[in-house]
């Protein structure tokens, strides 16, 4: 038995320090009485050592107590019992508070699951078994609430509790009854069994308050009925409730299907915008409760206590719990902890929330061991004299001035959180208020002729039907958004996207309710649909989008690799299914996309690093896809297990993904391979499970969801384009390679590279790859086809993108790398190590085909018309240039010799060129 040092020079007894008794029965008046009642109890911890272990309270020593004692008294004698030695080690600091909070949440556990069971077999033994249709037996379900849901029960408390079963049935008995009925009269005998006050005391307190509609409502209700009411009736302070929800009795499987109801409720899949204003409606509630006359006293209730604590962890929870499982926790500590790790409060903030939650709890403790009591309120007189000895404080005074200093700390920070909920809402009589009170009123008249982008929006709001709270929210936005068109000059276009966003949220204003609290969000919407109709059109098509307005760090932090991938596994992790997963990679396509494009337009990033930033994107939502479309006919468990990658099938990307050149409307050029040799035995079977897979996975990216679609497809870069088969083994792909492959398709091959899945594929489309890249070619021969595909491609996209096909443009500094890899690979092999154009060409300065002046020009060039055209694509303005081409222009000519004149014209429309690419634009 460890022992601790005994303060003071004080003596053990029996292996006690006996001043640290004299303190604890002298802090609590109800732990003296208990001594005095029960002596041999006290005898018994001693002996043990149980006062200065961490030795929980067990099911064990509650069955002895259950077998000397019938089930009430045994309970109640239990329970004070584990008091005694509770109260003890709290007072005297020997247990921390969180084992002071775990074995008292123990305690009402056992106790809880024994009076179930001897009603349930009680109940049971007079009508049977309940049911369901089935046959299958049925149980109670206790949902834990509040404290004890988040295992941070305090001394006194009482334990609210929300009843329940799977499925309305009968009872097997010879004298039936139905389910709900048996489970009533179950609920009423626990609760009473805990509940009531004899000479023994009582066990717990029961408050079953919290349960769907509350008192008026049935004392317990089916799974199915759950579902019902908080799909039909579900109210925002009862999500706030719910965030604590735990189950304590019954089958685990069972508790965790009533979750899984209960979840979608709770924890919205988005950022919930309309939770803010019952969030600011709730902290207000809480704010002005707090500041009445009789909350001075109470450090639970009161400015600055525990309540305070507990909203403003909660809050963010009910928030950000759809989008990040890790907040999914009724522990008000482990939430605190991942909002720390998910960087959305700082440190020292949760340092202070800990510190003072800690503070506050112990206080809570000292209070209630004072005579069991529950009560939150600083007592008078003797009373605080034993709570200050308990805090260890010097006295009462030292108590008052530290007590004031937490709730100072925690009132300053519960200030600031959500802000107040009318802090950005202009005054009634203001005169933007007084301007769209007019065009709405003017919105009813039959017939106007202002034909202003205003008045016809009005008009078009006059013909909606909305709710009394969108109306509500459209009242405070409007008078805002007029103020802020009024200080700029915006333009027409730009104000009618503006308009035509506010039109489509005004029914889902929960959106309202985010700009009405984030002023700086509307002022940055209004920059950016100035500047971008691809944001204007983005945002507006996807409102949970303006989420990402909020955030300062918008177009400066863009996440890496690595945070993508986090962000894909958190995901899989919160998501129930099929249905869910897909609109959630969608909404991290399109929020990641928004950011790039923020960026570039802010000009924070480089063409190459906006290009690799939505290449890395694109893989690893493919390598999702990949994932889901391996595992689809598995189990769910499976697919959030975040098992390791896919085995069989490897994916090549080519074109603009496999140079790693993405832009914000490119497609994915993707072939499907697998080994041979790992699958000879049943070559045929594989092949087809393996082009099943590659059909789901291509599915999967192109199926329109409520957030869009992932990405367009293009397959017809596979051995012989569309007329070959979808998927080919490593052995089909080289043999092709080698004998059958038109020279577009090596120079395809030069901007390609394995992206995921089987890394076995992977090792041999690089040595496939590269010993076709590195054969010997007959230069002139090389040329002349290299050309006659410029020549059909520069005719087929004839006037279309002139950044991209025009002379000088895009194409022609790619076609003329790839001419240079495969022109100079047999003797400098580094040549084809990268698949961008721009390294294509550092790398060939290396390899003495192109000078360092040719390949600065070209790779300047490349980036200039790379940023135009990504611009061009974003830009509510036209960002074609003229002449950036034509210098490079200039480069390729020289480059090019003899063959320079052809390669610069549309050549002749024969049918007899050894050229014959897919149709459309592949080249980029």
């Amino acid at each position: 038995m460890n022992r601790e040092p005994c303060p003071d020079g004080g003596r053990y007894t029996c292996g006690m320090p006996e001043h640290l008794t004299d303190i604890a029965r002298d802090c609590s008046p109800f732990l003296d009485s208990l001594v005095q009642r029960e002596p041999a109890w006290w005898q018994t911890l001693q002996s043990s050592g149980r006062l200065l272990d961490d030795s929980p309270p067990l099911a064990e020593d509650l069955a002895t107590h259950l077998k000397s004692d019938k089930l009430d008294r045994g309970l109640r004698r239990f329970r004070n019992h584990e008091m005694m030695r509770i109260i003890w080690r709290d007072l005297n600091r020997l247990a921390g508070l969180d084992e002071t909070l775990g074995d008292l949440s123990i305690l009402a556990e056992l106790c809880l699951r024994a009076a179930v069971e001897e009603h349930f077999q009680r109940l049971q033994e007079r009508f049977g078994t309940p049911r369901n249709a089935d046959g299958a037996a049925q149980e109670l379900i206790v949902l834990a609430m509040g404290k004890l849901g988040g295992r941070e029960l305090n001394l006194s408390s009482d334990i609210d509790l929300v009843f329940c079963f799977p499925e309305a049935g009968q009872c097997d008995g010879r004298k039936s009854i139905a389910n709900e009925t048996f489970f009533t009269r179950l609920v009423r005998a626990v609760i009473r069994s805990l509940s009531e006050v004899t000479e023994d005391g009582f066990c717990f307190r029961v408050d079953a308050r919290l349960r769907p509609f509350g008192s008026s409502g049935p004392l317990v209700c089916s799974f199915g009925a759950m579902e019902q009411y908080y799909q039909r009736e579900g109210r925002d302070w009862e999500r706030y409730a719910l965030v604590k929800a735990r189950p304590v009795t019954g089958d685990p499987a069972h508790g965790k299907a009533l979750l899984n109801i209960l979840r979608p409720f709770v924890y919205r899949r988005y950022i919930d915008f309309g939770a803010v204003e019952a969030l600011q409606e709730m902290r207000e509630t809480i704010r002005r409760d707090a500041s009445s006359h009789h909350r001075q006293r109470d450090i639970k209730r009161g400015a600055g206590g525990i309540r305070e604590i507990e909203f403003m962890v909660q809050a963010h929870q009910l928030l950000r719990g759809g989008t990040e499982p890790a907040l999914q926790t009724p522990s008000l500590m482990h939430a605190i902890d991942a909002l720390v790790g998910l960087e959305l409060i700082d440190p020292e903030v949760a340092n202070t929330l800990h510190d003072a939650y800690v503070f506050l709890r112990q206080l809570e403790n000292a209070i209630q061991a004072l005579h069991d009591q529950q009560t939150h309120e600083l007592p008078d007189g003797e009373d605080l004299r034993r709570v200050a000895i308990a805090m260890r404080c010097d006295d009462t005074t030292a108590l008052a001035q530290q007590v004031s200093a937490v709730r100072n700390s925690i009132g300053v920070l519960f200030a600031q959180y959500l802000g107040r909920q009318d802090e950005n809402t202009l005054p009634c009589d203001d005169a933007w208020s007084r301007q769209w009170q007019a065009l709405w009123a003017g919105s009813q008249e039959p017939k106007t002729d202002e034909d202003s982008p205003i008045s016809q929006f009005s008009r078009r709001l006059g013909r909606q039907s909305l709710s009394q709270r969108a109306r509500q929210r459209l009242d405070r936005f409007m008078p805002q958004l007029l103020k802020h068109l009024d200080e700029r000059n915006i333009s027409g276009a730009s104000l009618t996207a503006v308009l035509d966003l506010v039109f489509a949220i005004c029914r889902r204003s929960a959106y309202l309710a985010l700009l009405v609290q984030n002023p700086r969000a509307t002022e940055r919407m209004l920059d950016l649909f100035e500047k971008s109709d691809w944001v204007a059109e983005t945002v507006t098509r996807h409102p949970a989008l303006l989420d990402e307005l909020i955030d300062p760090t918008l177009g400066q932090l863009l996440p890496t690799r690595e945070e993508m991938e986090q962000s894909v596994s958190r995901i899989f992790r919160a998501q129930d299914d099929l249905e869910t997963l897909l609109p959630a990679l969608n909404h991290m396509k399109l929020a990641t996309s928004l950011r790039v494009a923020v960026a570039e337009l802010e000009t924070k990033l480089s063409p190459g690093e906006v290009a690799a930033t939505l290449t890395d994107l694109a893989e690893v939502l493919l390598g999702a896809c990949l994932r889901l479309a391996q595992l689809e006919t598995e189990s769910l468990d499976a697919i959030q297990e975040n098992r390791g990658a896919p085995t069989g099938l490897g994916i090549i990307g080519y074109g603009s993904l496999g140079a790693r050149e993405l832009s914000f409307n490119s497609d994915l050029d993707l072939i499907f391979l697998y080994d041979l040799a790992a699958h000879e035995n049943d070559e045929n079977h594989h092949e087809k499970a393996f082009t099943k897979m590659a059909r789901r996975l291509i599915s999967l990216m192109t199926v329109p969801t409520v957030s869009g679609k992932l990405y367009e497809t293009d397959t017809r870069l596979r051995p012989n384009g569309r007329a070959g088969l979808l998927v080919s083994s490593t052995f089909a792909f080289e043999k092709y390679q080698k004998e059958k492959a038109w020279t577009w398709e090596l120079q395809a091959l030069t901007r390609a590279r394995f992206l995921c899945g089987d890394e076995q594929v992977g090792r041999q489309f690089d040595a496939i790859r590269k010993e076709v890249l590195c054969t010997r070619r007959d230069v002139s021969t090389l040329r002349g086809e290299v050309t006659s595909m410029r020549q059909r491609l520069r005719r087929q996209f004839s006037g279309s993108d002139p950044l991209k096909h025009g002379p000088g443009g895009l194409v022609d500094i790619g076609f003329l790398a790839q001419l240079g890899v495969l022109e100079t690979a047999a003797d400098a092999p580094d040549v084809i190590v990268v698949t961008g154009t721009p390294q294509q060409l550092a790398r060939l300065v290396e390899a003495g085909w192109l000078s360092e002046t040719a390949s600065a020009e070209l790779i300047a060039t490349h980036e200039r018309l790379s940023r135009a055209r990504h611009l061009a694509v974003i830009c509510r303005e036209s960002q074609l240039v003229g002449d950036d081409r034509a210098q490079s222009e200039r480069v390729c000519r020289a480059l090019l010799g003899a063959h320079a004149q052809a390669w610069f014209s549309t050549g002749s429309d024969t049918r007899h060129d050894a050229v014959h690419p897919p149709e459309g634009d592949d080249s980029g």
